[in-house]
């Protein structure tokens, strides 16, 4: 049987130093609204299966890109 190699790569390897979303992620703490968003997911069994902090961050990233619906979801993948 042959050797097998197995490479691990973060996504800090993956996006640019100098990308958009870096430099908004060090200006937005979204520590601050996390626990605001958090319980929110008590609220409603609709999208607890997500969670709202990913929810709101999806929507931040439909918002700053102008996504439409389809467009965000073809992105994510």
């Amino acid at each position: 049987m042959g050797a097998c190699q197995v490479t691990l790569v973060s996504l800090d390897e993956l996006v640019c130093v100098k990308h958009p979303y870096r430099k908004f992620v060090n200006l937005f703490d979204f520590k601050d609204i996390e626990p605001v968003l958090e319980a929110l997911d008590g609220l409603s069994n609709y999208w607890a299966f997500e969670g709202s902090v990913r929810l709101f961050k999806c929507l931040l990233l439909q918002f700053m890109e102008d996504l439409s619906d389809r467009e965000l979801e073809r992105y994510l993948k």
